[in-house]
């Protein structure tokens, strides 16, 4: 029965010795200490504003029949008319893109089966100006069948924009590691980057006339820039054709050495 009580003993034994030991007089510890490395964090951030020059307007377009067969037929008749309708507004084939794809079964009270079969088909239609988009308003003001869901607007040279607000952002934490430098008589050696999350910020709800709901962008989360962890957060934020905002933000860790 002493058995167990007596591996265990050797075990706390073991352990003890396995952790680091640090001996010495009070001054010759804090000497030690006073050596250890420490680190700093420097954020930098940066705001680009450039003029949004396309929108994508997510439509639905929803049939309903007794027969799954006629409204399929249904919902890809309308889906023509509704191309042919943009077309005349100036929208060519390669601007609508065909985002999903959706049937359900309607039951009656007491019967198991389907007395109707709804079919929607979701389509997203690029933009150029406000013209075009009055175009696609009127396909919605035309047939009950269409539907207008969101709008998301744009910069066809985001990537750019984008790299850019991230160069500035750095550049920003750069000349505060420079003031810091300065300020304190030290040196920050660069020790690597860490990642923070942006948050979600909703944007103010634009009306085009009759046809047109909300409109809703948050923040996108970029990928890592090569050589580090680099915070790097992108958001968008923007009004109708008007201004989109693209904020980037950069944390950078340092190692604090005397000069």
């Amino acid at each position: 029965m002493k058995i167990p009580l007596i591996l265990a003993a050797l075990l706390t034994t073991v352990a003890l010795r396995a952790e680091t030991e640090l001996k010495g007089n009070p001054n010759e510890l804090k000497a030690y200490l006073a050596g250890l490395p420490s680190t700093v964090s420097i954020s930098g951030e940066s705001d680009v504003k450039v003029v949004a020059d396309r929108a994508k307007v997510t439509l639905k377009v929803r049939t309903e029949n007794k027969s799954l067969v006629d409204s399929l037929r249904m919902n890809q008749e309308m889906r023509g008319k509704v191309a042919s309708l943009l077309k005349e507004g100036g929208i060519s084939a390669d601007q609508i893109q065909a985002a999903r794809f959706s049937s359900t079964q309607k039951f009656g009270v007491f019967s198991e089966k389907a007395k109707s079969y709804v079919v929607d088909n979701f389509l997203k239609v690029t933009v150029r100006d406000e013209k075009e988009f009055q175009a696609v308003a009127g396909a919605v003001d035309r047939w009950s069948e269409v539907h207008f869901l969101g709008i998301e607007f744009e910069h066809t040279g985001k990537e750019a924009v984008k790299a850019r607000a991230k160069a500035q952002a750095c550049d920003m934490a750069e000349e505060r590691r420079k003031l810091y430098e300065s300020k304190f008589g030290v040196k920050l050696v660069a020790k690597g980057f860490t990642e923070a999350t942006a948050p979600t910020v909703p944007v103010n709800n634009a009306v085009y006339g009759s046809s047109v709901g909300s409109l809703s962008k948050g923040y996108e989360r970029d990928t890592q820039l090569p050589g580090g962890n680099l915070d790097a957060s992108v958001g968008e934020s923007g009004s109708p054709f008007g201004e989109l905002t693209y904020t980037a933000k950069v944390i950078v860790s340092y190692v604090v050495e005397s000069k």
